[in-house]
């Protein structure tokens, strides 16, 4: 696996990148500041991950550090002929103090393409940690919705080392009841959201008013809307160990597109 490498520390009370290493195919750029954070964009020669990619990143970020994470576009998963999964894998190390933003664009599945993605993510206690994990299930201008092969999406979250939280999930439209209610039902796009630390409930207050309902409990399904076919459903599940995940499925983008707006703020 080709592994790049990003480093941040506080320098004369800024936050500055210490050390960057891209490995083709992927690019990291250093784009900008925001409230003391360094933004990053991932981006990739190739416009996306081709058959038989192994893209790893590590990151490391300082004590007292920003990071704004984004990706320059889509991250578009090409047709596999071969039968090999492209593979992107990320871990991650934050200090005390740390304020991380993870807001990249969708992954955006071809038909016939095979993918998995991986986050392993050690934080502080104190730090303020935003994580928008979502997927389009395929180019909506090409009418190829679940023509992929397989998608799967391992997020694990650790807490001074000490593992809290992990979720997995795959989805395989040839075997799978892909339109049924259990699963996407009428809508082609899935966003998680992991909200933690100081500021979690700052930010969700924030939220509230995209949310069709908010359903506060983790172990139940939420219930319909009050408004029939709708166009987005969001549920909120509060984590046992503080903070909470935002799940939202949509029809387009432009329903998902005002809560990373906010999440970027």
């Amino acid at each position: 696996m080709k592994t790049s490498r990003l480093e941040l520390d506080r320098i004369r009370s800024k936050t500055r990148v210490t050390r960057m290493v891209s490995r083709a195919p992927l690019r990291l750029l250093e784009t900008g500041t925001h409230e003391d954070a360094v933004e990053i964009q991932l981006s990739s020669y190739g416009g996306g991950m081709l058959q038989g990619d192994r893209i790893g990143l590590n990151v490391r970020c300082g004590e007292a550090t920003g990071l704004l994470l984004k990706s320059q576009a889509n991250t578009h998963v090409y047709k596999n002929e071969i039968d090999e999964l492209a593979v992107q894998t990320l871990h991650a190390d934050c200090g005390d103090r740390t304020r991380v933003r993870i807001l990249p664009e969708p992954v955006v599945l071809h038909a016939g393409a095979q993918f998995r993605q991986e986050q392993h993510w050690n934080i502080s206690p104190t730090t303020d940690f935003v994580l928008a994990d979502w997927m389009q299930s395929g180019r909506s201008e090409s009418a190829e919705q679940f023509a992929f092969d397989r998608f799967e999406s391992v997020v694990c979250i650790a807490v001074d080392g000490n593992p809290v939280l992990e979720e997995r999930f795959s989805c395989c439209p040839a075997t799978d009841d892909i339109r049924s209610p259990a699963v996407f039902g009428p809508f082609d796009l899935m966003m998680n959201v992991y909200l933690l630390g100081p500021s979690a409930d700052h930010l969700l207050e924030r939220l509230k008013p995209f949310l069709d309902f908010q359903q506060h409990h983790t172990d139940a399904l939420p219930q319909a809307s009050s408004r029939p076919n709708p166009e987005m459903l969001c549920a909120l599940n509060p984590l046992p160990f503080g903070g909470h995940i935002l799940r939202c499925l949509a029809r387009t983008r432009r329903q998902l597109q005002p809560v990373m707006d906010v999440l970027s703020r």
